[in-house]
């Protein structure tokens, strides 16, 4: 996997698309919804409490709920564009770091598709809040925020092991 995903033709494509649906959830779409500055898209998506839930999505209105539902789809692309452009990133460093066979840095570009799994879920989820507020499961909406956090803590991860390996010198030459 690391050879294919190791591709510039994927990196760069990836990154293309990264940053243009980056753009348009968090300075066109998220703004929409919320009203304000899109933050409370991410509020909602760290609150943890249904009725919290609730409230927020009550603050954005009727526009706000049909703004969500009509521009989700950017952020499912997004988590797609963003989870392949760290796992090609990642695959390409991890080869050309001499890595390939070390499960201590091949894991993490797995965990770069997981967060975007884990994106889709909760953005699965929300949806499915958003259709019925009063009747979803509290603990559902708890798990939607678990599965939140887990994506937010993934990320930081996978860009930390980038870090890691652009300041390692490869083994094969010492």
């Amino acid at each position: 996997m690391l050879e294919i995903m190791s591709k510039k033709l994927i990196l760069i494509s990836s990154l293309v698309l990264m940053c243009i649906t980056f753009t348009i959830v968090m300075f066109f779409a998220n703004p929409q919804i919320d009203g304000a500055d899109g933050l409370g898209v991410i509020e909602l998506q760290l609150s943890f409490n249904k009725e919290a839930g609730i409230g927020i999505i009550q603050n954005w209105g009727e526009s706000g709920i049909a703004n969500f539902r009509q521009w989700i789809f950017t952020d499912y692309i997004y988590a797609f564009a963003y989870s392949v452009f760290f796992a090609s990133l990642l695959s390409m460093l991890i080869l050309k770091k001499g890595k390939g066979s070390s499960l201590n840095y091949t894991w993490v570009v797995y965990l770069a598709f997981v967060a975007g799994i884990l994106d889709w879920m909760e953005n699965t989820m929300e949806l499915i809040f958003l259709n019925n507020p009063i009747d979803f499961s509290s603990s559902l909406f708890f798990f939607h925020s678990i599965v939140a956090v887990l994506k937010w803590s993934a990320v930081p991860i996978a860009v930390a092991y980038i870090v890691i390996l652009l300041t390692k010198t490869n083994e094969s030459r010492a």
